[in-house]
């Protein structure tokens, strides 16, 4: 009886989604940057972002501000959905290259106080940028884990002046359940498609389109049955699209795809690739020649190797995996884990990936078109 009121309630608050899906008529075409292409030498470096005084650091994003600083935020405290994780932010300077010391940009009292009700933790930051200003996307968790999260936005002119955050209400009934992790994007009619997923009882995922003010004006559904979560976008043009999403399961799986041809009204149906993976966050972009280069965790069991793969052909054929960490360290004292990774590209064509490291620290890695090329696994992205 009670599972019955459960899923009763759960039809109730997917109607409201159902309905903005069949008033929205209009065919909104992705904002997709000109490709810019670094001709040359292989570049590429590596570096931690400053640290911070805590047990641990996970969930990082990364964004090119108006001026050309880049600003990263990731959430650290004790553990995951505890009462003292706070989210952070470190701002690079593009004159001088340096990062700022950490500052904290969204505490869990300051999300209660703004917003009004009880909330248990925060994390899962995600940043957006561009002419407009910057948004910033988390979840705040209100009960249980993180299935009983609700998303989060607050918005600044400049990365320095915040206003209070606010809930994007995806559902009018209790609004849990959702959840956020992935790069968002723009339309040309100046709304945001932000990747969303859901874990309350089912896992399923699907692009919210929002208006300035974070109000929800449409959402498409982009998977099928099978457990799969944190969509990453990778517009291809102004009506193409294709999404890699986690197989979030216990027992092995590999990350998946779907695509659209009409601006993310419509999805295929999600096929599997070669890339091998079990439960981990999956991160894309598009290069300059039009392949596409995905960062997941090569392992059917855990985090220890975060790799590359590239694609020509729209996620269908694949490279064989050029690792960025591969750790076969007998060691359990330390976490070795690289995990959560997060792609920008900036306006000089580098592409930026950020991603955790050990839980203890940050990684930022910068290379070009070139460096992707001279990969001799990468090279070939038919394998």
């Amino acid at each position: 009886m009670a599972r019955t009121i459960v899923v009763a309630i759960l039809v109730v608050a997917a109607l409201p989604a159902a309905f903005r899906a069949a008033r929205q008529t209009r065919r909104a075409a992705f904002q997709v940057p000109p490709a810019v292409k670094i001709t040359g030498t292989p570049e590429m470096t590596a570096h931690f972002l400053p640290p911070t005084r805590t047990h641990f650091v996970h969930g990082a994003s990364i964004a090119e501000l108006p001026d050309g600083d880049l600003l990263a935020a990731w959430y650290g405290g004790s553990d995951e959905v505890r009462a003292d994780v706070n989210i952070y932010c470190s701002r690079q300077d593009h004159r001088t290259g340096g990062w700022s010391v950490p500052r904290i940009l969204e505490t869990r009292q300051g999300s209660e106080d703004a917003m009004r009700i009880r909330v248990k933790s925060i994390g899962n930051p995600v940043l957006f940028a561009d002419g407009r200003g910057v948004a910033l996307f988390y979840v705040a968790v209100l009960y249980g884990g993180w299935s009983g999260g609700t998303i989060c936005m607050k918005t600044s002119a400049d990365g320095e002046r915040w206003a209070l955050p606010k809930r994007i209400v995806t559902s009018p009934f209790l609004n849990v359940g959702m959840l956020v992790r992935s790069k968002p994007w723009r339309y040309d009619d100046g709304s945001i498609v932000l990747p969303v997923y859901h874990e309350l009882l089912r896992k399923w995922s699907a692009l919210v389109r929002i208006d300035a003010r974070g109000r929800v004006v449409d959402e498409r559904r982009v998977s099928d049955g099978r457990p799969l979560v944190q969509p990453w976008l990778i517009p291809t043009g102004e009506q193409s699209a294709v999404t890699l999403l986690r197989w979030s399961s216990r027992m092995p799986g590999s990350v998946t795809v779907t695509r659209s041809g009409d601006g993310g009204r419509r999805w295929t149906d999600v096929f599997g690739t070669r890339l091998v993976q079990r439960d981990s966050a999956v991160a894309g972009i598009r290069l300059a020649d039009g392949s596409l280069l995905a960062a997941y965790n090569n392992s059917a069991w855990d985090r220890r190797d975060l790799s590359l793969a590239r694609s020509a052909d729209d996620g269908l054929h694949w490279s064989k995996p050029s690792p960025v960490e591969r750790d076969t360290t007998p060691d359990n004292m330390v976490r070795r884990e690289y995990s959560y990774p997060y792609f920008l590209q900036t306006r000089d064509g580098r592409y930026h990936l950020v991603y955790t490291w050990q839980r203890k620290l940050i990684r930022h890695v910068v290379f070009n078109d070139a460096w992707v090329l001279d990969d001799p696994l990468l090279a070939n992205p038919r394998g």
